[in-house]
């Protein structure tokens, strides 16, 4: 078989001596659909290792944010103590603490909103589509 003849081989039946264009086209159908299939999976690959290591920031967060929580809390308690015995009153000593406590959760909101915001915002968009 010549050069030419050869790389049409598997486009030919065997009672015709040309290249058959309906093979031809039934090849190139095959071949758009196994790329179609191996791209899906490769998608569906990126997107599951995306979910997996935002699940996984998401967890640390989690519980770095509930053990912050905690000992911003175990902190509040003491210092509510702590200015309970100085005006004698425990229960003044816990007004002044929530007292504490909602003057600087306000101070956290108005930073929050004015500039922690859009740089948290970007820091996750930036992570969600950098790459490692």
């Amino acid at each position: 078989m010549s050069g030419s003849h050869q790389r049409y081989a598997r486009y030919t039946r065997p009672e015709e001596d040309g290249p058959d264009i309906g093979l031809y086209m039934q090849a190139v159908s095959d071949d758009a659909k196994a790329w179609f299939e191996a791209q899906k999976a490769v998608t569906k690959l990126e997107v599951s290792e995306q979910l997996g290591k935002l699940s996984s920031k998401v967890m640390l967060v989690a519980v770095v944010g509930l053990i912050v929580a905690t000992a911003l809390m175990l902190w509040f308690v003491a210092l509510a103590l702590w200015f309970g015995q100085l005006l004698a009153n425990n229960a003044l000593g816990f007004l002044l603490a929530g007292g504490v406590f909602l003057v600087l959760g306000g101070i956290f909101f108005l930073v929050w909103r004015s500039v922690l915001r859009d740089k948290v915002t970007l820091a996750v968009i930036n992570a969600m589509h950098g790459e490692d």
